[in-house]
């Protein structure tokens, strides 16, 4: 368990007919911008097989480093687009691994 990590859990709101084009402007935003901030570890995916919703789960070296990407996210071009989604991120601590 590495308790100083920080994981962050995002909810993007979809519909059957944009879920793909949601899932190609989230997946450039991470590959090109977040996955290139200090501090990002990993990240990834998911698409609901009911085409309602996306989640990113990313894993960070701490909130330090998330919040300071956070800061430049805030000018990143892609912002507008992406919050079209309805962006809702909740910060997280590992607690137990099984």
């Amino acid at each position: 368990m590495s308790a100083e990590h920080h994981y962050v859990v995002v909810n993007f709101k979809t519909t059957s007919e944009n879920q793909n084009q949601a899932i190609e402007d989230i997946a450039d935003y991470v590959a090109d911008f977040l996955s290139q901030q200090p501090g990002f570890i990993k990240s990834q995916l998911l698409a609901s097989n009911d085409g309602q919703n996306i989640v990113h789960q990313a894993q960070w070296t701490n909130e330090a480093a998330f919040q300071a990407a956070g800061v430049l996210a805030r000018e990143h071009p892609d912002l507008p687009k992406l919050m079209a989604y309805e962006p809702k991120g909740i910060g997280y601590r590992q607690m137990r691994t099984f």
